[in-house]
């Protein structure tokens, strides 16, 4: 009961008119997205005739992501947010349409057209992520930016869970031209909800912010602005000045590494030593059930979890889920299946936390163009580490030694250099 309580009172923060619009719409879009996934790889192979399909329509999302993010955090940080939002759902509108539309009997469908289509919705995702990062303590109080970063996290969590499911129904029932279709009305749906919150909310004005050193923001009385590099390098440059934060990076990127591993370690474990391609559906089934309850968990807690503790745990939850497959010969599957969800609540809390601790911390005006190299980080790191899948077949083992290792040794010093500091305000 006092669970529950405790949870209303976090969503308490959506009587915010301002962030209550925001959250809608996220919902909205995150339920649209959810069955876009399975079902562009469904399509993708259906069109192509083999699993080249797949690989290239993933290479062609993962590709734009990776060459736009710079962009995304540099304009996110030099113009109104919300309008580079509304700009990235417009041109994920015209991706999922124009290929709806092809699919609907306009054209012949060929593979590069789904290419094209996640292409530009990469690119899309590029622009929006790094500015919702940014406009997400615009709209809070910093006392409940933890509270709306669970929410977000919570709504991604359930869809990534009925994605699957959604798309299984959707591809058998109506095809995969309605699956577009229902993605392009969220879009729509989150477009009006953002015009909505433009009208309403005032954009942070770009100043000049004090340094993290700066007594009371002193520096930012007395000195007069200065031309600013508002160039993707000069998010890494930043970074010198948070030391935390670069650290912090670290572990993240080592974790991602991790993610993209089991992606492609653990079917081929699950099939050679743990019984087959169900076993592998159970422990995903736990990876996307660990991740609910670890937004959850941070929704419900009682205060603000600090990120000195978040940097042992998250690196503590993957450290047990590889550790628990290097033993796979000698552990029960249910033990490795409980491994996966630990690992995913771990993963998924500590993000939360992780998100709200550099929202509160890092100056505004700095704060998207950090976001997308913490984008960045993610997007490399998950490829990388399935590449280190595909190349390491023979030597798992080795390889979730060698990455155990490295969050270790990086998750000391992460918690070490963590502590709350005040926020410049810029």
């Amino acid at each position: 009961m006092t669970s529950i309580m405790r949870l209303k009172d976090k969503t308490e923060i959506l009587r915010e008119r301002r962030f209550a619009t925001f959250f809608a719409g996220n919902v909205v879009s995150k339920i649209g997205d959810a069955a876009v996934p399975v079902a562009f790889a469904l399509a993708a192979y259906q069109v192509s005739g083999s699993a080249s399909g797949i690989t290239w329509v993933l290479l062609s999302l993962w590709g734009a992501r990776f060459l736009m993010v710079a962009a995304g955090g540099r304009v996110a940080d030099r113009y109104d947010r919300i309008k580079v939002m509304i700009g990235a759902d417009v041109l994920r509108i015209v991706a999922q349409g124009a290929l709806a539309l092809l699919f609907a009997g306009l054209l012949p469908v060929h593979s590069w057209h789904l290419c094209l289509s996640a292409a530009l919705y990469g690119v899309g995702t590029a622009l929006y992520n790094p500015a919702q990062i940014g406009l997400t303590p615009e709209l809070v109080p910093e006392d409940r930016l933890q509270d709306a970063n669970g929410l977000l996290s919570l709504v991604a969590d359930v869809a990534f869970l009925l994605g699957p499911v959604l798309a299984g129904v959707l591809m058998s029932t109506v095809g995969f031209s309605w699956v577009l279709w229902i993605d392009v009305a969220s879009f729509a749906v989150n477009l009006a909800l953002l015009l909505r919150l433009a009208r309403i909310h005032t954009p942070a004005r770009r100043t000049p912010a004090a340094g993290p050193q700066d007594p009371a923001g002193a520096a930012e009385e007395h000195a007069q602005p200065e031309p600013e590099d508002t160039r993707f390098r000069a998010g890494f440059a930043i970074m010198a000045q948070y030391p935390w934060f670069g650290v912090g990076m670290a572990l993240w990127f080592v974790v991602s590494l991790g993610i993209g591993l089991t992606a492609v370690a653990g079917p081929v474990i699950a099939v050679e030593s743990l019984g087959g391609p169900g076993a592998w559906s159970v422990l995903a089934t736990c990876l996307a059930v660990g991740s609910l309850l670890g937004s959850v968990t941070v929704i419900s807690a009682a205060k603000q979890h600090p990120w000195k503790a978040a940097a042992v745990v998250v690196a503590l939850g993957a450290v047990l889920q590889f550790t628990a497959l290097a033993m796979r010969d000698h552990l029960p599957t249910a033990v490795i299946a409980l491994s996966f969800a630990l690992s995913a609540l771990t993963t998924a809390a500590c993000g939360i936390v992780w998100d709200t601790a550099y929202q509160s911390e890092i100056p505004e005006r700095y704060l998207s163009r950090l976001g997308s190299v913490d984008n960045f980080v993610n997007a490399i790191g998950v490829p990388i580490g399935m590449l280190l899948g595909a190349l390491f077949t023979a030597h798992y083992d080795t390889v979730f030694l060698g990455i155990s290792l490295l969050l270790v040794l990086l998750g000391i010093p992460a918690a070490r250099l963590a502590g709350r500091g005040r926020k410049a305000i810029g």
